[in-house]
């Protein structure tokens, strides 16, 4: 299904939505898969540890805050595409970050787990019906549909390596 046939836009989450152009859900969750950012791993390693203002997340930081939210998320839309009403919680992303180590790890082994996340993202989305798709669920503040979570999922990417391009690139000599 396409973005287009998001039948309610969740407030909060169209940000993320809004940097994926128009497409299918499948080819937007591969366009922005481990190609995309192997695309720029020579400059995240450039980077390094370097943060553009005291208390910011580093490069690896980012990456892992990513790769646990379309955990997250993804467990949201099997949860809601298989049809339960269960309101599902919101979560603490700093919590997370101060305690998954992030900037400990190394920056290939963030990729990989980065890789494998999304493709296993891909595989839960290539099981999900038109009907599925459709299906609504209650997140924490806001309706959203099993579509307009993966196409969260993929915007969500996005949004941070535009981020790490605006404030973080120019911590270094390209």
């Amino acid at each position: 299904m396409n973005k287009n046939q998001i039948n309610k836009m969740p407030e909060y989450f169209e940000r993320y939505i809004n940097y994926v152009p128009e497409s299918d859900i499948i080819d937007a969750l591969q366009k922005y898969d481990i190609e995309y950012l192997l695309e720029e791993k020579s400059t995240l390693k450039q980077i390094g540890h370097q943060v553009y203002a005291p208390g910011k997340w580093t490069i690896r930081d980012i990456l892992q805050h990513v790769i646990d939210t379309e955990r997250i998320f993804s467990y949201r839309a099997l949860r809601i595409g298989r049809n339960d009403k269960t309101m599902l919680p919101g979560f603490d992303e700093n919590l997370f970050a101060s305690n998954a180590h992030g900037s400990s790890r190394k920056l290939d082994d963030l990729l990989y787990e980065f890789d494998v996340v999304r493709k296993s993202t891909i595989a839960l989305y290539q099981s999900f019906s038109q009907v599925d798709l459709q299906r609504e669920g209650f997140i924490f503040q806001s309706d959203i549909s099993v579509l307009a979570l993966g196409f969260t999922i993929a915007g969500h990417v996005v949004h941070h390596m535009s981020v790490i391009r605006e404030r973080y690139y120019p911590l270094i000599q390209l």
